[in-house]
Formats: structure tokens, C-alpha cells, sequence
């Protein structure tokens, strides 16, 4: 399988004034392939944010290497990382980040527009994507009038309106019941089994994946039930 994500030697600490430095990333070693869904576990603060950010071109790590397909992130210029970024990730976060001021329709298209000349077609293909996440009937509605679940859907939509090939999932489900979250759950699975590679970190053990990892002490491990 072709190899989307992959991540050599990646190391980050933190060293907040007045307290001990923490290491959240040690040396990681990760590689995410087309096709697959990858969920790293970790209690809060043992990283698993930083590793995403990491991942995603959004923080730089101090050592180490991040590689989307076959580029190495951090090489590029802010400008040209940042429309890398556009071009080739997609991000789900637990908060959401929707526009509040914008309608759902609009809060999928945004993050695209500047992307394609072509607005007639990006929001053709947002409309789908609204529908297949099942929130057409709020495509008028700001993000204050649906409910938590839809607000997920609707960030799922946002992330995948581009057909990007890595999908960055952080605590996804984190405030979402247990219905809603077999959901957004299942539209990650979906996604993989389509050809994208998927990394999601979550606190939540009990999901399963094509390989399950266990962050603790900035280390990556094979989880082990």
C-alpha cells in the first residue's frame, strides 16, 4: 500500500517557565498508508494533540521528519506548507472550529475556496458531502442551531470536501454520545476503505482500527488489551 504519512525520528518538548521540561514526543516512528485507519490512545496530555499538530504541518517538531506523500513538510515555506495543507490533509477537531457567523454550507466550502476558480463546483460537491453526512436539511442553519452531533457531521463534511489524502482526527468523539460517536466513527472507516489514510487520537481505548497505539512518555507502542 502506498505510504500517505510518515513520521522519522519526530521529537517535541515543552519547557513552561518555572517547571520541569516534558518531553511529549520522543523520538516517534509512524507511518499511516493508504487505505488504513490508525487510532493513537493516550490519557489527557500525554501528547496525542502535539503528535497530531505534528503530523498535520501545523506545529514543528524539534527533531525529526514529516513526510506526506513523500514530502517533507517542514521544508517548505510557510505559504507553500500552508497550501499543501489545504491541498492534501483534512482535520477533524474535538472543539469543531466551525465559523459561527457562517452557515453550514458555507463553513464547508471556506476552507476550500481558495483552492479552486471554480466556486460553482466546490459547492456542488459541498452539497453532497452535506447530504452524505446526513445534515441537508440544516444547510441554511449556523452552527449554534444544531446539536452537537450535527456539528461534528458537519466538520467531518468540511475535512473531506477536498478529497484530501490524510484525514487528522483529534478526540473526534470527545463530546459526543455513544450513537453519535459510532457514527463519526464509521464515516472514518469509510473514508480509509475508500483509499484514505486515516490517523485519529482519542483517550476513548475501546475503538477499534486497523492498528491500535498507545502514547505514554512521548513513546509509541503497540496498544495491548
Amino acid at each position: 500500500m502506498t505510504e500517505i504519512l510518515k513520521l522519522e525520528r519526530v521529537s517535541k518538548t515543552y519547557r513552561p517557565p518555572g517547571r520541569s521540561a516534558v518531553a511529549a514526543l520522543d523520538q516517534i516512528e509512524l507511518s499511516v498508508a493508504a487505505g488504513t485507519f490508525k487510532v493513537v490512545c493516550g490519557h489527557s496530555g500525554s501528547g496525542k494533540s502535539t503528535l497530531l499538530l505534528s503530523a498535520g504541518g501545523l506545529q514543528k517538531p524539534d527533531a525529526g521528519h514529516v513526510l506526506v506523500k513523500g514530502t517533507d513538510v517542514y521544508r517548505l515555506s510557510s505559504e507553500k506548507r500552508a497550501r499543501f495543507r489545504a491541498e492534501t490533509m483534512g482535520y477533524v477537531f474535538q472543539q469543531f472550529h466551525l465559523i459561527p457567523y457562517l452557515n453550514i454550507l458555507e463553513n464547508v466550502m471556506a476552507p476550500s475556496l481558495a483552492l479552486t476558480g471554480d466556486v460553482a463546483q466546490l459547492e456542488q460537491r459541498a452539497r453532497a458531502m452535506i447530504k452524505q453526512f446526513g445534515v441537508e436539511q440544516r444547510l441554511d442553519h449556523p452552527p449554534s442551531e444544531l446539536s452537537i452531533g450535527e456539528r461534528q457531521r458537519v466538520a467531518l463534511a468540511r475535512a473531506l470536501v477536498n478529497e484530501p489524502a490524510l484525514l487528522l482526527a483529534d478526540e473526534p468523539t470527545g463530546n459526543l454520545d455513544e450513537r453519535n460517536s459510532e457514527i463519526v466513527i464509521q464515516h472514518l472507516r469509510d473514508f480509509a476503505s475508500r483509499g484514505g489514510a486515516v490517523l485519529m487520537a482519542t483517550h476513548d481505548m475501546r475503538i477499534e482500527a486497523d492498528e491500535k497505539l498507545l502514547l505514554e512518555n512521548g513513546r509509541l507502542e503497540l496498544f495491548a488489551k
